[in-house]
């Protein structure tokens, strides 16, 4: 029966539920709030390329949109940061253009395309400093060679409006604020604190079955998470 609701439906649903389970049935309380950005050497930083093809100029404006939404966002102990609370829903009238995106397993253009590498450094960031992580969601398939990556496989964090978000809560006893730039190719986001803040070590450690690949993610040699991926040569 489902499958046959229109598409603007099931989001709606998809919509609905997230809202009760995070508003009417708990008190979560989610980082909203932006200041001036902080000066401070207590940071840790991620840095990716972002890749130069076709969708380059496209995938670039989407990140720059994403970007006005999240940097400068303070997040204060206990409080959660959500990707979706900050970013609106990708369509054309909030300005938005088509990019690559992996959509059920296969890659193709979609609205939106590109801000997951967004997601995906502030996920590494997140770990780094310890952060609890309460939702993440991996690719399903590892499309990727090796020479073709631009991030550890196990570090990413893909968004889909509505069905998957990232989001993590601030466990420290102190405030952090999200710095967020691109220059060109470069994509960079920061945690900034102003007191001692503490970069822990991540390893990603790959294991390769028949048809999945399995990457087990330390902190500090301690195993955090774990995430699963379909081999491209399977997927179909």
């Amino acid at each position: 029966m489902r499958q046959y609701l229109p598409k603007s439906w099931k989001l709606l649903y998809q919509l609905l539920r997230r809202y009760c389970r995070e508003h009417l049935f708990s008190k979560l309380q989610f980082a909203l709030k932006h200041q001036t950005l902080w000066q401070s050497d207590q940071q840790i930083s991620t840095q990716q390329s972002i890749k130069i093809n076709h969708y380059f100029e496209n995938k670039t404006h989407n990140i720059d949109l994403a970007i006005q939404s999240i940097n400068g966002l303070v997040i204060e102990p206990n409080q959660i940061f959500s990707f979706w609370h900050l970013v609106t829903a990708p369509t054309l009238n909030n300005g938005f253009k088509t990019g690559r995106n992996l959509v059920n397993g296969k890659i193709s253009e979609d609205l939106g395309g590109g801000i997951c590498q967004i997601s995906c450094l502030l996920y590494i960031n997140a770990l780094k400093a310890g952060l609890t992580i309460t939702e993440r969601h991996s690719h399903s398939i590892d499309i990727y060679q090796e020479h073709e990556r631009f991030t550890p496989l196990g570090s990413d964090a893909t968004v889909v409006y509505g069905y998957k978000d990232l989001q993590f809560q601030n466990c420290l006893d102190q405030a952090l604020q999200i710095q967020i730039f691109r220059q060109h190719d470069q994509l960079v986001a920061t945690l900034v604190a102003q007191q001692h803040l503490k970069e822990y070590t991540l390893k990603f450690i790959v294991e390769d079955s028949k048809t999945h690949r399995i990457v087990r993610t330390l902190q500090d040699q301690e195993q955090i998470e774990q995430s699963i991926y379909l081999l491209n040569s399977h997927a179909d």
